[in-house]
Parts: C-alpha cells; sequence; structure tokens
C-alpha cells in the first residue's frame, strides 16, 4: 500500500526518537522511501548519522544551513507525499498548531500543510488542555494524529503519552494513502474461529488464524468505513481505527453480527464459524474412562443466513466459502442459496489457514474474479470490488 511512496519522517527531542529508527526501517521494509528531518533537540537523542545510515539520504536538521545554498524545506517539501512526525512533542505540536517555522520539522509542516503526527509527552503534558486543543486544531486541518499508548513513561509515571507502537503507526501511514472508497459507510466483519464448548477445558473449533478476516478489517477502515469486527479468539492485534468485538461461541457472534447490521451498509462474513455444537456441555471436567467419548451434535444457527435475509436495500453481504472440492461450484451455489451479493471462496488444501498468502475467487451472479498474493492486498481488492457493488 506504500510501497515507492515518498515519505518524509520529522523527528523531535522526545526520549522515544529512538524509536524513530525502527519506524524508518519498518516504512522501507514495506517499499516506501524515506528521508529525514530532525530538530536539534532530536539531534541530542540520536545522531543524524544513525539516520543517515539507514535512510541514505542526508538528514535535513538546520533551518538555514551554512554548507548548501539548498532551500531544504521547500525542495524537501515538494519531493515528499507525506510528512510523519514521530515522535511529536508537545513543543513541536504547538508550533506546528501555530504556524511557527523555527526547526526543520516545524518549517516543513507549515510547508506541506498537513500529515501525520504522533505525540510522545509526560502524560500531564498530554492531558493538558493546551495540548488538546493544538491537537484538535490539528485535525481540523487535517492532519491525522496517531494517538499515545497508556503505559510506563521515561520520567516514572503511568499514564498516556508513550509513542504508538511502530506498527500502528505504520498502518496510519497505510491508512493516509488508500483511496477512501467507503468513507462514510458502515462496515461489519466477522473473523477468527468460534469455539463450542464440551466442558470447561474441552472445546470444538478450527484452525482459523483469522488473518484474513482482519486484513479485510484493516483494508475497509484504511477505505475510510467504519468498522466493527467482531471477532472470534485469535492472537491479532486490532487494526488501526477499527472497533472490535470479543466474542467466542456461534450463538455469541450470531448476537453481536445481528445488532451491528442493523446500522451497516456492509457486511462481510470471513469468520469461520462452526456448524456443529455439543447437544450437551458439561459442567465439569469429563474425566478419562476406560472406553471411548461419544459426543451427540446438534446444528448451530446459520449467521449468514440469517443476515442476509434481513438485508434491507442499499446493503450488501459478502460471505466467505472455505472448500476442499469443487471449490466454484460449491461457493456459486452457496451464493444463491444464501442470497448473497458476493462469495469470497478458496481451497483449504492450498494451506490457507494461518498463512500469510492466499488465492481467493470472489464471486457474483454476474463474474468470478481470481485474486491472489498476500492476504492483506487480497483484502483490499475485496474491499474494492465489495465498493462497487455498493454503487
Amino acid at each position: 500500500m506504500i510501497a515507492k511512496r515518498k515519505i518524509v519522517l520529522g523527528v523531535t527531542g522526545s526520549i522515544a526518537a529512538y524509536k524513530a529508527v525502527e519506524l524508518l526501517r519498518a516504512l522501507q521494509k514495506k517499499g516506501a522511501e524515506v528521508r529525514v528531518a530532525q530538530t536539534p533537540a532530536a539531534c541530542r537523542f540520536v545522531s543524524s548519522l544513525t539516520f543517515e545510515a539507514i535512510s541514505g539520504y542526508p538528514v535535513y536538521t538546520e533551518v538555514v544551513p551554512e554548507s548548501s545554498p539548498e532551500i531544504r524545506h521547500t525542495t524537501l517539501s515538494s519531493w515528499g507525499e507525506l510528512l510523519v512526525v514521530a515522535p511529536a512533542t508537545a513543543n513541536t505540536i504547538a508550533k506546528i498548531a501555530h504556524g511557527i517555522a523555527d526547526t526543520s520539522v516545524s518549517e516543513l509542516a507549515l510547508c506541506m500543510g498537513k500529515g501525520i503526527v504522533c505525540p510522545a509527552m509526560n502524560v500531564k503534558m498530554f492531558e493538558n488542555r493546551v495540548t488538546q486543543e493544538n491537537l484538535q486544531k490539528l485535525k481540523e486541518l487535517g492532519w491525522e494524529v496517531v494517538e499515545p499508548e497508556e503505559g510506563y513513561l521515561a520520567c516514572g509515571e503511568v499514564g498516556k503519552g508513550r509513542l504508538a507502537a511502530t506498527e500502528e503507526i505504520v498502518e496510519a501511514v497505510e491508512y493516509w494513502f488508500t483511496p477512501k472508497l467507503l468513507k462514510g459507510k458502515k462496515v461489519v466483519v466477522t473473523a477468527g474461529p468460534t469455539r463450542e464448548y464440551i466442558d470447561p477445558v474441552r472445546f470444538i473449533s478450527n484452525p482459523s488464524s483469522g488473518k484474513m478476516g482482519y486484513a479485510v478489517a484493516k483494508a475497509a477502515a484504511a477505505a475510510g468505513a467504519e468498522v466493527t469486527l467482531i471477532s472470534g479468539p485469535t492472537c491479532l492485534k486490532t487494526p488501526y481505527r477499527v472497533k472490535r468485538v470479543e466474542v467466542e461461541s456461534v450463538e455469541e457472534m450470531r448476537e453481536a453480527a445481528l445488532k451491528a447490521f442493523k446500522e451497516a451498509d456492509v457486511y462481510i462474513s470471513a469468520a469461520a464459524i462452526g456448524d456443529y455444537r455439543p447437544k450437551e456441555r458439561h459442567s465439569s471436567k469429563i474425566k478419562k474412562g476406560k472406553g471411548g467419548l461419544i459426543l451427540e451434535l446438534v446444528r448451530t444457527p446459520d449467521i449468514l443466513r440469517e443476515v442476509a435475509s434481513l438485508k434491507r436495500e442499499g446493503q450488501v453481504v459478502v460471505g466467505f466459502a472455505a472448500e476442499t472440492d469443487n471449490v466454484i461450484e460449491n461457493a456459486r451455489e452457496k451464493l444463491f442459496r444464501k442470497r448473497l451479493d458476493a462469495v469470497v471462496a478458496n481451497s483449504v488444501r492450498s494451506g490457507v489457514f494461518g498463512s500469510d498468502s492466499t488465492r481467493a475467487f470472489f464471486i457474483t451472479a454476474k463474474e468470478c474474479r481470481e485474486l491472489q498474493g498476500s492476504k492483506e492486498e487480497v483484502a483490499l481488492k475485496i474491499v474494492e470490488l465489495t465498493a462497487k457493488l455498493l454503487s
């Protein structure tokens, strides 16, 4: 999503400046070309040589450099597509909000007009009314603000002020560059497996990792949608700008899905929902016996069919079909039987569970499109095709 994009990384005088080195490398790994600007205070925490060695370009540190006649803040702002200020101190945030251009970073901010700021400071400084007003002003001017995390701070205090995680900042950059095809829309995505308990320590489930559903939720949010992710048990981090609702059983997922669908424009069922549950759930652990154990199973509710039956004009419902045989034929049958707008189908024989890549087919009543690549790349294509169904 950010391959070949030109990004200027602005580093200011926070102890979190060392994390900017990791951020620089993470952006490069995504294929972005990154150049760095540092304030004088930032140079005291991490030397410019470090950023020069990793970026491969000279670092912009002086407003009026004696070593070159180049007007760096204009040439660099013309080159860059996005300015990311990370970490952003309260001082720099105030300067950007009020148009003060006395450091390389605040000069670039004034030239570029908007970008992403990632605050990092003491909790009292962050919560101060002046800082909050400055951040609100930046949002109104078109800046994206990546909220800091709560936790142990360098000063010894505990609270909100720690620089956001590197992967969250990278997601914010990806969000910035993604076309807003779903702006103003509400999207519900289900993801991950469900669990149906036999007793307090055993359950029936499946090997779904949730990666595909989370990638779809991330892509939908990046496309400007307000996203609710209804997730079964996973080890995945909630994507940027996504609201996550955690569930475990099919009935819990059904309740959350029906509630969220009432206000949704799009429903995408990427979860691996169990078709059966034990008829009886034992309240105590079943002890091992000499013989075998026979479980009687009963059907679980068909959430996707129920959601589709409640569809109003203008709503779009997309299902997923994980098949072992006759992938396209079975998916097409599911499309018509459940009255869906589209089905994303793939073969579980290709090892899609837990993998970071996939091969799938986006099937509607009129077409069948093959999608292949990383799950994030496929998710972006799914969102793009779904947006077309809305229009």
